[in-house]
């Protein structure tokens, strides 16, 4: 008798997965195997289209997350983060509920995490809701930190070396995202300029690396908007915690001084008090981070573009305004 045939599609390399990514009726017949496979309804699977990985919901129930050999770090981040954070206090966290492969393929098998992920309710709330929210989410970085990352050995990273190489391939990466002569070369020589960007007196902590308002995750409660959740750990590492402020800098502070001082008042931070070296480091993530694309910072909205890259950083952090 003769091997059943393959259920998930060939995948040589990054670009054939790409072509292949967003046609959910391909990869369907092996989330219904794995939903079989650990005794889930598959009848009312539907695919979620963002992210690198393929990800399927089963109706109201578990989501099942696929990740293809050639992006095994991802899986690996992501099992280590979920595991490492499980009982990170007063957060709603995807628990592991199975993890296995499927012909080479690993999986997880995740809980859902309730209400709604930021950014869908962010336009329409009021600035004090939008500040509390802020707030929050510097307490949330807070909590993160304090996770023991001797669970996390298998994300741990040579910090340095890690730094240096974003330091330098940042040029050639916000280039390759679209960012202009002009802009490139400046980017350059404000990148060269830089002090280190490692203080060996900060020791590593836990990173979400990718806290935005798709992953963070709110409810209304008694009137107020609280964040009660997280999810997507496929960027978890060790690492400086300065490195976490980027996203949440760039996707809620943005030209918005209250809301960058209530995020790191949250934190437990005064702002006012920061060391400018420690406001320098946080501000140089957001050009140097490992998905940070210049381009796409709000400062770049049809007619409001910045004359220059002083400009883009000052409204990334400008905590003096009103």
């Amino acid at each position: 008798m003769s091997a059943s045939a393959p259920l998930l599609p060939p995948v040589p390399d990054l670009e054939a997965y790409r072509q292949v990514r967003g046609d959910p009726t391909l990869w369907l017949p092996a989330f219904q195997a794995i939903c079989s496979r650990h005794g889930i309804d598959g009848d009312d699977l539907y695919a979620e289209r963002t992210g690198s990985n393929m990800v399927f919901r089963a109706g109201d129930g578990p989501w099942i997350k696929l990740f293809p050999p050639l992006l095994d770090e991802d899986f690996i981040r992501e099992r280590t983060g979920l595991a490492a954070a499980a009982d990170a206090a007063d957060l709603d966290l995807p628990r592991l509920l199975h993890v296995g492969t499927f012909e080479g393929w690993p999986y997880l098998v995740l809980s859902h995490v309730e209400g709604a992920a930021l950014g869908t309710v962010w336009a329409d709330l009021g600035e004090h809701d939008q500040i509390d929210l802020a707030r929050q989410t510097g307490a949330l970085l807070a909590r993160l930190h304090t996770v023991d990352v001797a669970a996390c050995e298998p994300i741990r990273a040579d910090w340095p070396a890690w730094v240096a190489e974003q330091r330098a391939v940042a040029v050639d990466r916000q280039r390759s995202h679209g960012l202009d002569d002009a802009w490139t070369a400046e980017l350059a020589r404000y990148v060269a300029a830089l002090p280190p960007m490692v203080d060996p007196r900060d020791p590593p902590v836990f990173l979400h690396a990718d806290v935005t308002d798709e992953h963070v995750f709110v409810v209304q409660r008694a009137g107020r908007w609280q964040v009660t959740g997280l999810i997507d750990f496929g960027d978890a590492m060790v690492g400086d915690r300065l490195y976490e402020f980027a996203a949440p800098l760039v996707f809620l502070g943005q030209r918005r001084p209250r809301l960058q001082r209530a995020l790191l008042e949250g934190y437990g931070w005064d702002p006012a008090a920061l060391d400018p070296q420690v406001i320098r480091r946080m501000v140089a993530w957001c050009c140097l981070h490992r998905w940070g694309r210049i381009v796409e910072y709000g400062g770049f909205t049809p007619g409001k573009r910045p004359q220059d890259l002083g400009e883009l950083l000052d409204a990334i952090w400008s905590p003096t305004g009103a």
